[in-house]
């Protein structure tokens, strides 16, 4: 019986590779109009379960922090795997770009989170906000992070801090 009944939503369309498919034994429901498998009712039933155009903090309200949406000017459009889109509001001087991810520091708890750029659906609007000067790498970061959490200094902190004078953990 458990044969029988193994329905599947929320999965690739083997036809398009669309997320949100939802796939039985003998049948493919796609939400992708432009799929050969595409199933309106489906489809709007499982848009109805999306979130869209909300922000972060409306979307979880358990994560407290030290500052407020409105202490970031930047608002990042994201959509997930899911096909959920949120707008995070982040601070622009505290994002870099790291491999095809951007690195960026969010509100409520100001910590930094990372973002598939192609997943972000305003790229233009937040890549033309990142710092233009070079960033500090990985090993670079770690001295810096480790020497102005804690207050102190070293002959290498001076050097990399003399290189990137504006960096905030």
């Amino acid at each position: 019986m458990a044969l029988l009944d193994s329905r599947a939503i929320g999965v690739k369309c083997p036809e398009c590779g669309t997320w949100g498919a939802k796939k039985s034994l003998f049948k493919v429901k796609c939400v992708n109009p432009s799929c050969r498998k595409y199933d309106p009712e489906y489809s709007s039933a499982y848009q109805l379960g999306r979130i869209t155009g909300k922000s972060a903090a409306e979307v979880f309200p358990d994560l407290k922090g030290k500052v407020g949406p409105e202490d970031y000017s930047l608002r990042i459009r994201y959509k997930n795997f899911r096909g959920d889109e949120i707008v995070y509001s982040a601070d622009p001087k505290s994002g870099y770009i790291k491999n095809e991810h951007l690195v960026i520091r969010v509100a409520p708890v100001a910590q930094h989170i990372s973002f598939r750029l192609s997943a972000i659906q305003n790229r233009s609007d937040v890549e033309s906000q990142l710092p233009k000067d070079p960033q500090p790498n990985p090993e670079e970061r770690k001295i810096l992070n480790h020497h102005l959490r804690r207050g102190t200094t070293s002959r290498l902190f001076k050097e990399v801090r003399e290189k990137y004078p504006g960096y905030q953990p």
